[in-house]
């Protein structure tokens, strides 16, 4: 009984003894698998972080690059749209109208002198004949150029650089069709004004981004027409090889991006390195603008996160190393498990700060590229009204000395007159041959005629700083009732009374109108252009009209409304004298004003009925009667098609 009593005894001991190695064995095979699965997953997030932070880096380096090139691009977009509508202006006068060439010939003359970009103009007939300023009538054709065809089809174009025919110099023609009305009907002829390229090629080849970096321009042909190498520009007089047809299909392959008017950047093979590709396409012409970046100058700012990822791998791997050599040593084996806790949880915590440098680090570089764009327009902006109104500045302020000059002169003049009356016959002959009288007349006038110019131009410099704003560059979806609010209250100051007239009453008759897209700042533009002439209408009714200041009063009426087929109109309405009929024909025409000199420019209207239908397929109408005052109506669609 005792025996089977030890024997179960012994049985129970070894089945717990057992148990007990197994637990053993089980803690021992755990311990190395947690290492082992925390090592693999930290390797991952490590790996994976480094990965997401480069290409975040990269993607903002990358940007900055690509930034570079659409500033270049920018301004020779900007320099290509100014000519752009200065010929197009030149297109609608009256004398290129008429086609008679011993009539526009005198007439582009000066233009050319006061434009100073354009070294020839030309004037082409339908049968292919022409004219330039250079060389007269030519005895060749240029109906083949494909600019003069575009210009007969009714397009206002920039052709690709050519050897001109009369001046054998390379050159980039603009051209405009010229009608016998306002842009209806067929082309009677087509104007052309030619470029040097040399402004092109100023503008690539400053375009730089780091050491042994540089930038090429190709045409909608693929052909270069600004590079490094003169022997692979081409001109259709001079072509050279066609970058679609290189050898190196990598350039090749960049070139159908670039005619496929991409912006974009790129890693490609070319040169016999590894190199970056930032391409931008213009607006103004069928070209595209390339930057070509060692691959060193764009990943060198990735030094510092290398050298990190190395440090963090090189943690992981002694931590990994510890590890095991921990495993090994069943005395230490609690302080292991320790020690891997908290190396653990060390990691996890320098993960988590790495997030958010990354966040950090994302948000700074795109404040970054905001501030710059910013910049840069602020700079333009700041640097146009800079340079214009220090010259009108130093004019201004020697007006005044001037006419105390000319103010002493003749008051000795007239002290000369007083106390020797008769003088030499040469001194007589001469006053009488200048017209003293007159010169000492209309000498301060012709000062004061100065002094209003000068101030115009001042003012018209505060105007360039006001309008040109970088948030309303852009067509977006505003609220057009803020527009003319914030212009109304510009011009709140001319709407009070005056010693020749009471103030004037804005009535303002909103509709329920949603946002608009449209350009915001042109618009405000052409609020304050109609504005400010309903309240000089009415100014002038005051004058002419001598009505009373007690009884009678000015008033400005600004009704919106939107109709069933999503038109937005905006009428403004003055009870100012009206306008004849014949004026209303010639309203909208360039530099055409029934103003006082100096008072107005006759750009106003002509602006705003540009900006209202090229810019906004929209309408502008003006209705008015002699003595019923006038009513200006814009119509502008709700969405505008792309």
């Amino acid at each position: 009984m005792i025996l089977a009593s030890q024997q179960k005894l012994q049985d129970v001991l070894k089945i717990w003894r057992y148990r007990l190695q197994l637990n053993k064995r089980s803690r021992a095979l755990t311990t190395p698998l947690i290492l082992i699965g925390t090592t693999l997953a930290i390797s991952v997030i490590a790996i994976t972080s480094y990965k997401i932070v480069r290409e975040i880096i990269l993607q903002q380096v990358q940007e900055k690059a690509l930034l570079e090139v659409r500033q270049g691009a920018d301004k020779i977009d900007q320099w290509l749209a100014i000519r752009s509508s200065e010929v197009k202006t030149i297109a609608n006068t009256k004398t290129v109208r008429s086609l008679n060439w011993s009539e526009i010939e005198p007439y582009l003359q000066p233009e050319i002198k006061r434009i100073n970009e354009f070294f020839v103009f030309g004037l082409t007939y339908p049968d292919g004949s022409f004219y330039t300023t250079e060389a007269g009538k030519s005895k060749q054709k240029n109906n083949d150029r494909d600019y003069i065809q575009k210009g007969f089809l009714g397009q206002v174009n920039i052709s690709d650089p050519f050897i001109g025919r009369t001046t054998g110099l390379p050159a980039i023609a603009v051209a405009s069709p010229i009608y016998q009305s306002n842009g209806i009907g067929v082309p009677k002829a087509v104007i052309f004004a030619s470029l040097k390229v040399d402004r092109v090629t100023q503008v690539v080849n400053k375009l730089k981004y780091g050491k042994n970096s540089y930038a090429f321009a190709l045409n909608s042909q693929g052909y270069a027409i600004a590079h490094p190498n003169p022997e692979l520009i081409s001109t259709a007089e001079k072509p050279a090889v066609s970058f679609l047809e290189s050898p190196d299909p990598n350039l090749a392959a960049i070139a159908r991006h670039m005619l496929n008017k991409e912006l974009k950047i790129a890693l490609i093979h070319i040169d016999g390195t590894s190199k970056y590709v930032a391409h931008v396409p213009l607006k103004q012409a069928n070209w595209s603008i390339a930057l070509v970046i060692p691959r060193q100058n764009i990943e060198s700012q990735l030094e510092s996160l290398n050298i990190l990822a190395s440090i963090l791998g090189g943690l992981l791997v002694i931590a990994t190393v510890i590890g095991w050599r921990q495993i090994h040593l069943s005395k230490q084996t609690q302080a292991q498990v320790i020690l891997l806790s908290e190396q653990k949880n060390t990691l996890r915590h320098q993960a988590q700060e790495l997030e958010q440098t990354l966040r950090e680090l994302k948000q700074a570089q795109s404040q970054l590229i905001h501030t710059e764009k910013m910049s840069s327009l602020g700079q333009l902006v700041a640097g146009v009204a800079h340079e214009i109104n220090n010259p009108v500045s130093f004019i201004y302020s020697n007006i005044a000395p001037a006419n105390d000059y000319i103010e002493d002169l003749l008051k000795l003049l007239q002290l000369y007159q007083q106390y020797y009356p008769q003088p030499v016959p040469e001194i007589e002959d001469e006053a009488e041959a200048i017209d003293i009288d007159f010169l000492a007349t209309d000498l301060p006038q012709l000062l004061a005629s100065m002094k209003v110019g000068a101030e115009r131009i001042k003012e018209i410099v505060l105007s360039l700083r006001n309008f040109s704003r970088l948030d309303e560059a852009d067509m977006k979806a505003v609220n057009i009732h803020e527009g003319i609010d914030s212009t109304l209250m510009i011009l709140e100051s001319r709407f009070k009374a005056t010693s020749n007239r009471p103030a004037i009453e804005v009535n303002k008759q909103y509709g329920d109108i949603p946002n608009i897209n449209c350009y915001a700042g042109q618009l405000n533009q052409v609020f304050i252009n109609i504005l400010t002439n309903a309240i000089d209408a009415i100014e002038e009714s005051f004058t002419i009209n001598h009505l009373s200041l007690k009884e009678d009063k000015g008033q400005i009426r600004i009704h919106t409304e939107i109709t069933s087929n999503k038109q937005v109109i905006i009428r403004i309405v003055d009870n100012g004298l009206g306008i004849p009929e014949n004026i209303q024909q010639r309203l909208f025409d360039p530099f055409f004003t029934t103003k006082p000199v100096g008072k107005g420019t006759g750009l106003g209207l002509s602006i705003s009925y540009q900006i209202v239908t090229e810019k906004h397929q929209g309408k502008l109408e003006c209705i008015s009667a002699l003595g019923k005052g006038t009513e200006f109506a814009i119509s502008i669609p709700l969405h505008q098609s792309k």
